[in-house]
């Protein structure tokens, strides 16, 4: 600027200029001079862009974590109000320190410069005038010289009567004063409704806070507030004592009078000073760090700080209570002699165990004034006094959610002391504040170990675990899953690791788990088959199970999959049950060989007995014609157990002689039928045949088919009593023989097709391979014999055989490789 006048550089100053060199008229100042004026205006510019920006920053970081805060306050009042209030709480104060982390930002730009109040009160109210019906009045007559910027004034003065308005005040005066000497005090008056029930007279200047219905955005008084403080003054806002209405006064220097010469706004106004921002500020800083996770004695030790810096004469310190051995632990407090700490590190708590001790075991605050005569330091003021402490205030940090003592915040001085108001608010602050740092350092520490022990028993488990997203994605995979896959599977689907039918099973059940928000959240173990890499890799039988995980609001987060492996299971069921086998049919052999030795040994016995009666004894010709008839009696019943015998082993080992043709049932049934008439006439037993005419052929092997209907027949000739009946009824592909005997025990039921087994064991009882053979030759066939009722009316069997095929397809015949059959002749 080309002058040298004092005046007008302070006014160049006040417009916003970073550097002002004066010069006089027509003198080029030096080249030099301008080069560091204009690096030193750069520096200084950058400087403030710098401080705004982090000022912004951090300010808009503060904002949202109270935001998170209010939140998670909101979601938790209806289970938890006690906790929901104090989130509401530590929201609230986030919210006021970021709104004053901004104020930098906000008054950065300002212009000042020398006004008179009265006119620019004046000017401002005269354009508010028209704007409702309310009475303005204004006392603006006396010239007050202050410096200003002009728009910042004009918008507070603006806030301050639209706040009257909204009140529902009808006069407003305004007026304009210096009170006392040296101050400018602006008073606005109104008769509105006055503050809100229960509000302090600091409340109406808390940011974000509205008492009026509507709310509104409660930022108008603050931002006046703010305009005074930055002017080095105050507002205050109090309600009238004469009537009802709010008297607010806003209050900043006179150039020139003795505010400007070392006053304070603090000798006439409540309004808080730098002193009490510091903490707040310092607080902020705290609150990030533990949100960064900044170590816990990190976060203890500037809270300490934060006290010592509020009370300088103080040391401070924090303990931690240990929960399991009841004993406070060292947390922080630097300033604290060490020899001192070290003694009183391990403290057990109590009813006479100095301030901390007794303040953590009755949970309330603790004031020594004086420790050489307060009993509660008996045991302890030694160590005390023998450092220089006289006095100890203690407070409890509590854990708003359990309701337990995490420890204690002392605060000592070398000298007998008792706190006041403001150092007994800041220290709530202050251990509110501690006990959050301790409650996110503990639960942080117990979320690392929950995700270390987690982690650890992912990876080392023996059997395969996925975490699966509920679209089926496999977000993790250990490394047994990894193995039995023998691929990478982390991002692939579920339904990719699983064959094609088990996939779509495994899909729909974990749809159904999905489905069912409060139910089982477990999935139903199953057998699945997992896929191997490699085309010709066989897949691995593994047991699937598993849970849904859902998150705090229900929400489902990812299934956790087990897949355990089968294969050395299988191998050993398996190899169990091919010894089962063996040994049930080493069983069986035995068995039967036990029973064909008993069938055998019978008629040979007879055989022998007889042969030796002819050898041996004189005997006339009708006994030795009688001992012939038992010896070849005998013979034939050893011929048909023997051709039963290898009607049996054939039918079981695939080598029994068949030939399968067209065979007409009608006539299969009269061969029967006419084989056994002779029988059935000796016991006066009525045979008789049902068929349906024009009953198509079906396929068997004629003497088998003849063989099995014999076999049946001559049962319901021997169980049938003298006069009774037997019938054969024949329909499509089916055969019924039907008798009216006294039916077969139920007992015996289970064991009617075992070979030897016999239904009776009177004298007409025969080999018992008789049904068994039967049904093994008609399943050869392709066919079945199956019992259809059986009680004391008769008994029912059916004979199911295949259709014949056409005359025009191909005949399949066949024989199978030929057996040597046992025949017998009586001559």
């Amino acid at each position: 600027m080309e002058s040298t006048s004092p005046a007008e550089a302070l006014a160049a100053q006040l417009a916003g200029a970073d550097v002002v060199l004066p010069c006089i008229a027509e003198t080029v100042p030096d080249e030099a001079v301008l080069t560091a004026a204009g690096a030193a205006a750069r520096a200084l510019a950058e400087k403030a862009r710098l401080t705004r920006e982090q000022t912004r920053a951090a300010a808009h970081e503060v904002a949202g974590n109270a935001s998170a805060v209010a939140m998670m306050a909101h979601l938790l009042s209806p289970s938890d109000p006690a906790r929901a209030d104090h989130l509401r709480r530590l929201a609230a104060r986030g919210t006021e320190l970021a709104w004053q982390a901004g104020r930098l930002t906000r008054s950065n730009g300002a212009s000042l410069e020398l006004a008179d109040l009265a006119e620019v009160v004046g000017g401002t109210c005269r354009s508010l005038r028209t704007q409702g019906r309310v009475e303005l009045r204004m006392d603006c007559g006396a010239r007050i010289p202050v410096l200003v910027d002009r728009h910042r004034l004009a918008r507070a003065v603006s806030a301050l009567i639209a706040n009257s308005r909204r009140s529902g005040a009808r006069v407003v005066t305004v007026r304009v004063a210096e009170e006392p000497p040296g101050w400018a005090a602006l008073t606005i008056v109104d008769d509105g409704c006055g503050l809100p029930d229960g509000w302090a007279a600091g409340d109406p200047l808390r940011p974000f806070v509205s008492g009026w219905n509507p709310p509104g955005d409660g930022l108008g008084l603050a931002e006046a507030a703010e305009y005074a403080a930055d002017h080095g003054g105050s507002l205050h806002v109090e309600p009238r004592g004469d009537a009802t209405g709010v008297r607010a006064v806003l209050r900043i220097p006179v150039i020139g009078g003795p505010a400007t010469a070392g006053g304070s706004a603090a000798d006439v106004s409540t309004a808080d000073g730098a002193a009490d921002r510091d903490p707040d500020w310092t607080l902020a800083s705290i609150l990030e760090g533990i949100a960064r996770r900044d170590p816990l004695p990190q976060s203890l030790e500037a809270l300490v700080a934060t006290m010592e810096r509020h009370l300088p004469a103080s040391v401070c310190s924090i303990l931690l209570l240990d929960q399991e051995t009841g004993t406070l632990r060292h947390g922080a407090g630097a300033r604290l002699p060490p020899p001192y700490r070290a003694a009183i590190d391990g403290l057990p708590i109590g009813p006479l165990a100095g301030s901390c001790g007794t303040a953590a075991f009755t949970r309330e605050e603790v004031v020594s004034a004086d420790i050489a005569t307060d009993e509660r330091w008996i045991d302890y003021r030694h160590f005390a006094l023998t450092y220089g402490l006289r006095s100890c205030w203690s407070r409890p940090i509590l854990d708003v959610d359990r309701g337990i003592v995490l420890g204690t915040f002392a605060v000592y001085h070398r000298a007998p002391w008792v706190p006041g108001p403001s150092a007994t608010e800041l220290v709530q602050r202050l251990t509110h504040v501690a006990a959050v740092a301790i409650g996110t350092a503990a639960l942080h520490g117990q979320l690392v170990e929950s995700e270390a022990r987690f982690r650890s028993t992912f990876e080392a488990a023996g059997l395969g675990i996925a975490l699966v997203s509920p679209s089926g994605t496999i977000q993790d995979a250990n490394a047994a899953l990894v193995g039995m896959a023998g691929r990478p599977l982390v991002g692939t689907s579920i339904a990719g690791l699983l064959v094609e039918q088990d996939a779509a099973a495994t899909l729909a059940a974990l749809t159904s788990t999905l489905a069912r928000p409060d139910g089982d959240q477990s999935l139903t173990t199953a057998e699945v088959r997992v896929r191997r890499a490699g085309p010709d890799t066989e897949s691995v039988w593994a047991a699937i199970s598993g849970s849904l995980i859902r998150g705090p609001a229900g929400e489902p987060r990812h299934f956790c999959i087990e897949l355990f492996d089968l294969t050395e299971r299988r191998q050993v069921g398996q190899a169990r049950l091919e010894q089962e086998v063996a040994e049930a049919a080493d069983r069986a052999k035995s068995e039967l060989l036990a029973l064909v030795s008993h069938e055998v040994r019978t008629p040979l016995h007879a055989v022998i007995g007889f042969a030796q009666a002819l050898q041996s004894l004189p005997l006339s010709p009708e006994r030795q014609r009688e001992g012939i008839e038992h010896i070849l009696g005998a013979g034939r019943h050893l011929l048909q157990l023997i051709n039963d015998l290898l009607d049996v082993t054939g039918a079981e080992t695939g080598q029994l002689q068949l030939v399968p043709e067209s065979v007409a049932p009608q006539e299969v049934v009269a061969e029967a039928m006419e084989i056994v008439a002779g029988l059935a006439a000796e016991r006066s037993i009525v045979l008789r045949t049902q068929a349906v005419s024009g009953l198509p052929p079906v396929r068997a092997d004629r003497h088998r088919l003849r063989q099995v209907l014999l076999n049946l027949l001559g049962n319901g000739i021997k169980f049938t009593p003298v006069g009774g009946a037997v019938a054969v009824v024949v329909g499509p592909n089916e055969f019924l023989v039907q008798d009216s005997g006294r039916g077969i025990p139920t007992d015996l039921l289970p064991f009617l097709f075992t070979p030897f087994h016999r239904g009776d064991d009177t004298a007409a009882a025969g080999s018992g391979l008789g049904l068994a053979v039967s049904r093994r030759l008609m399943r050869a066939m392709d066919g079945d014999l199956t019992l259809v009722d059986s009680s004391d009316r008769g008994t029912t069997f059916r004979l199911v055989l295949p259709s014949a095929p056409s005359p025009a397809a191909p005949r399949a015949s066949g024989t199978i490789s030929q057996e040597p059959r046992v025949t017998a002749s009586t001559q």
